[in-house]
């Protein structure tokens, strides 16, 4: 043997890979590519998913538009003759309040049936500068900025009846001659005493609540109110120039000043007085509804408190004057102190 030839012998033999090696890495890759295609198809499946449902949901949309709008387009521009005076503007303008007769009268479902001038133009058979009004208020609101308030028109005394009138027709008076429940400082806390909206209350702890006014000087003189779950309410009304002061729980009819129905205690309240009425509902769903600043009470449609006026009169503040009824000039304001909830559901003005 050689020199070279034991070199040869005794070098190193030649690494090889195993041979179960490059099979594994075929897996891998087959593997890897069968999960991504199983991901994309998941996704593709979510997506045709989403896509079926937005296109029900622009289809339950686009019914809903045709239930309210008929065959036509909020963007619609009318073409209107007001007492003879003509304007124009957008069908969603005068459509603006859910509702309201105003809307539904433009809603576009009766354009076949509504009346119409010589030229085609809507006709409107109201006064133009009151309707104007009406409609500019429409317009104002629609622009939504909050930093400028919205406030009611401004009327002089001989047009306001009509504009009340008229606004009442379109059923526009909650809209332009807004209210809204506003915590009584001293009572609950910001935490618990939810106000949703501005007319719904949900609140855990006994709080006091007035209804105000929101942009305007027209008198509450009825209002009505429906109950939710309620462990305790009193409702009723306060005389603001008495400034009632909130302390040691007091409530509606408890604090000076005010005077309230007692639903969860049976009984009407003034000044803390207590005159028992017999059989007043508080269940969830019960109606309390005022009327003529608490001259007269109605629970779920019944009369009740016949002779509150006179009890009124009784205590040592005489709110009213028997003969005149003159509560108007207390400056009184619906007072509502309650643990649970609640909702405002109808108010009216007083009539001038």
């Amino acid at each position: 043997m050689t020199r070279s030839t034991a070199k040869k012998n005794k070098a190193a033999p030649r690494q090889t890979a195993p041979k179960a090696t490059i099979p594994t890495r075929k897996n891998f890759y087959k593997d890897a590519l069968s999960a991504l295609i199983e991901v994309l198809s998941d996704r593709e499946k979510d997506l045709d998913e989403r896509e079926t449902k937005l296109r029900k949901d622009q289809e339950a949309l686009d019914i809903a538009t045709v239930a309210v709008y008929g065959e036509t387009n909020p963007s619609d521009v009318l073409h209107l003759n007001i007492g003879g005076t003509k304007t124009t503007v957008l069908r969603r303008t005068l459509t603006s309040v859910p509702g309201s007769m105003l809307a539904s009268k433009f809603s576009g479902r009766w354009d076949d049936s509504i009346e119409k001038d010589s030229d085609g133009d809507i006709f409107i058979d109201q006064d133009f500068s009151l309707f104007q009004t009406m409609l500019n208020y429409l317009r104002n609101r629609a622009n939504g900025i909050e930093k400028y308030p919205m406030k009611s028109p401004k009327l002089d005394e001989e047009n306001a009846r009509d504009f009340y009138r008229m606004v009442e027709y379109y059923g526009m008076t909650d809209t332009i001659f807004h209210t809204k429940l506003e915590r009584c400082e001293g009572t609950g806390s910001e935490n618990v005493a939810d106000i949703i909206g501005s007319k719904t209350v949900n609140t855990k702890e006994w709080t006091s609540f007035e209804l105000v006014l929101d942009g305007h000087t027209r008198n509450i003189e009825t209002y009505e109110i429906k109950l939710g779950d309620v462990k305790r309410i009193q409702v009723g009304w306060v005389d603001t120039y008495k400034r009632a002061c909130f302390k040691d729980g007091k409530g509606a009819g408890e604090v000076k000043g005010s005077f309230a129905l007692d639903l969860t205690r049976s009984s009407l309240l003034v000044d803390g007085e207590t005159t028992v009425i017999e059989n007043i509902e508080h269940a969830k769903g019960t109606v309390v509804r005022s009327e003529n600043y608490g001259k007269v009470w109605y629970v779920n449609g019944d009369l009740v408190a016949p002779d509150s006026l006179k009890v009124l009169w009784r205590c040592r503040d005489q709110y009213f004057e028997p003969s005149s009824y003159n509560a108007r000039y207390l400056n009184l304001c619906p007072l509502i102190s309650i643990i649970g909830e609640m909702e405002v559901t109808l108010v009216e003005f007083e009539k001038i």
